[in-house]
């Protein structure tokens, strides 16, 4: 059996275009959507839904038993995936837990529930007073078994590959493929460090899973 004599058949490699809304299982609260109508009436902060996603086979794009999940339905399909933490975001580790003088917080996010940086690392505000605050940097789902509604779309081809590829790296550049010759442009006000780490990840991809021969990257700064 081969994807040609089955085109609706998935396999590692192929890029397919999705969309999905993630609940947490026990309390029904949506934390992550492709839909912008659900993120909106959700009041979903932090998460900017522009419709179905283009997402890779095999590399680890969405957790596997959402993978497994798409490869199993296939192209036009729809299906529903419980994630348990273990194939998620783990289970809570108490030890991932400290109390730290409130004065270290800026002074506008002292609030429980908050997600704050401290040193560098990222926390959950538990509770604060006056004096102390109550820090916790599990991952904000660890220990949540979650419920993934999914739509497979068919198979993105042609330059829909590259776009995709680009908006999973999270750039905003424009691109073309032509030949075997991937070029990328990025207009951006200044130089920035996680753009380039993301814009090096972004071409090594392209280069490994596109038929790209030679990539020209140009960044223009404009202020």
């Amino acid at each position: 059996m081969t994807t040609a004599d089955h085109p609706a058949t998935l396999a590692d490699g192929d890029f397919v275009r999705i969309a999905y809304t993630t609940r947490a299982t026990e309390s029904g609260h949506i934390v992550d959507t492709t839909d912008p109508t659900v993120s909106a009436d959700a009041s979903m902060d932090g998460i900017e839904a522009d419709g179905p996603i283009v997402i890779v086979l095999g590399e680890g794009h969405v957790f596997e038993p959402v993978e497994e999940a798409i490869r199993a339905v296939g192209a036009g399909e729809s299906t529903t995936v419980t994630v348990n933490p273990d194939d998620a975001f783990g289970d809570r580790d108490p030890r991932k837990r400290e109390a730290v003088p409130a004065s270290l917080l800026p002074p506008n996010q002292q609030e429980a529930g908050r997600t704050v940086s401290v040193a560098g690392r990222r926390y959950t505000i538990e509770s604060v007073d006056d004096e102390t605050a109550q820090l916790d940097y599990n991952h904000p789902l660890a220990g949540v078994t979650l419920e993934y509604e999914v739509s497979v779309g068919e198979r993105a081809t042609g330059d829909d590959r590259v776009e995709g590829l680009c908006a999973l790296h999270g750039l905003d550049a424009e691109t073309a493929l032509t030949d075997g010759r991937l070029t990328v442009s990025v207009t951006a006000a200044e130089p920035s460090r996680d753009r380039d780490r993301r814009l090096r990840t972004f071409v090594g991809d392209a280069m490994r899973l596109l038929p790209v021969d030679e990539v020209s990257v140009t960044e223009t700064y404009s202020t």
